[in-house]
C-alpha cells in the first residue's frame, strides 16, 4: 500500500495524536532547559483540507470538523484550537475558516524555543521535499531544524540519544507492512535502550481490539519505564478490515498527564464517537518504578 496522509489529515486519529502531542510539548516547555524533538515518520507537515485528497475522503469532517463544530472546543482543547488558529487566522467558532491542517512536524516546529532542536525524518522522496518546502515557507530556513530523507526506524538507531538529552520522539509509522507492529515493537525497544530518559509517543491504529491488546501485552514485557496507553475508538473495534480507532503509547509520561487529558478525552468522546460501543480510555501499561 502506498500510504498518502493527505487523504486522512484531520481525521479522528490525527485529532487524538495532536491533542496529546501538544500536552506533551507544553509539559516539556515548563522547564527552561532546551529540548530535542524527533519525528520519525514526518509526512509533508501541512495539509490543504480544500484539496482533492481531503475532499475525496471527507475524513476530516468527522474529525477536526466535528470537534470545532462544538462552540466549547476552544475551552476544552485550548492548545489544540490555538494551534489551528495560528495556522488559520480566519478560523471562527464553529469551524468556519478552517482550510489548512497541521501535521505533527508543523506543531513541533511551532513549539521551538531559541535553544531547542528539531529533527524530522521522511522516507518518501517527494514527501521529504514537500516537507522542506512547507516548513521553510512557514518558519524560514531555521538551523535548529534538520530534515532527513531517510527511514525513520533506521534513524532511531542513528540519531538517539540526541543533543540535548531532554526531549520527545514521536514514532508514527504508516503501517504499510503486514509485520509493522513487530517492526514497531523492535523500534520502541531500541529507542528506549538508546534514550532511556527521553519521552516516546508511539501512535498505532486500532482495528481489532483483541489483537491490539495482545501486541501491547507483549510489548509491556520489554519496557522498563512508566507507560500510559491513550485510546479513542469511534465504533466497536472488531473488524480487522477497517480502522475503528487509534491509540498512543506514552513512555516516560510527564507528571499528571492522565489528569490533564481525562476531560479532553471526554470531550473528544462526545464529538467523535459514531457508533455505540466506541469510547476513550487512559490505562497504565507499565507502572512507574
Amino acid at each position: 500500500m502506498n500510504y498518502r496522509h493527505a487523504f486522512h489529515a484531520g481525521n479522528f486519529g490525527d485529532v487524538l495524536k495532536h491533542v496529546v502531542l501538544l500536552e506533551l510539548l507544553d509539559a516539556l516547555h515548563r522547564k527552561p532547559s532546551p529540548v530535542h524533538l524527533l519525528d520519525t515518520h514526518a509526512g509533508i507537515g501541512l495539509y490543504d483540507l480544500a484539496g482533492d485528497e481531503a475532499q475525496r475522503s471527507g475524513e476530516y469532517r468527522f474529525g477536526v470538523g466535528a470537534v470545532l463544530a462544538d462552540m466549547a472546543a476552544e475551552k476544552q482543547l485550548p492548545r489544540y484550537v490555538a494551534a489551528l488558529k495560528r495556522l488559520n487566522p480566519e478560523l471562527k467558532p464553529g469551524g468556519s475558516g478552517l482550510r489548512r491542517y497541521p501535521g505533527s512536524p508543523w506543531l513541533l516546529a511551532d513549539s521551538l524555543r531559541p535553544d531547542d532542536r528539531l529533527t524530522l525524518c521522511e522516507l518518501h522522496p517527494q514527501d521529504a521535499e514537500a516537507l522542506k518546502r512547507n516548513l521553510a515557507a512557514e518558519f524560514g530556513r531555521d538551523s535548529a531544524m534538520a530534515i532527513h530523507h531517510r527511514d525513520g526506524f533506521e534513524a532511531i538507531k542513528a540519531l538517539m540519544p540526541p543533543t540535548p538529552r531532554r526531549g520527545l520522539a514521536l514514532i508514527d509509522p504508516a503501517f504499510e507492512a503486514k509485520d509493522e507492529f513487530e517492526i514497531l515493537s523492535k523500534a520502541v525497544l531500541a529507542a528506549q535502550q538508546r534514550w532511556a530518559t527521553g519521552q516516546l509517543a508511539v501512535w498505532y491504529p486500532i482495528k481489532d481490539q483483541k489483537s491490539i491488546e495482545g501486541w501491547k501485552s507483549g510489548l509491556a514485557k520489554t519496557l522498563k519505564s512508566e507507560t500510559l496507553c491513550i485510546e479513542l475508538t469511534v465504533r466497536p473495534a472488531k473488524d480487522a478490515r477497517q480502522m475503528s480507532g487509534s491509540g498512543l503509547l506514552v513512555i516516560n509520561p510527564p507528571w499528571q498527564l492522565k489528569e490533564a487529558l481525562t476531560p479532553m478525552l471526554e470531550f473528544l468522546k462526545s464529538r467523535l464517537i459514531r457508533e455505540t460501543g466506541g469510547g476513550t480510555r487512559i490505562t497504565t501499561l507499565v507502572k512507574a518504578g
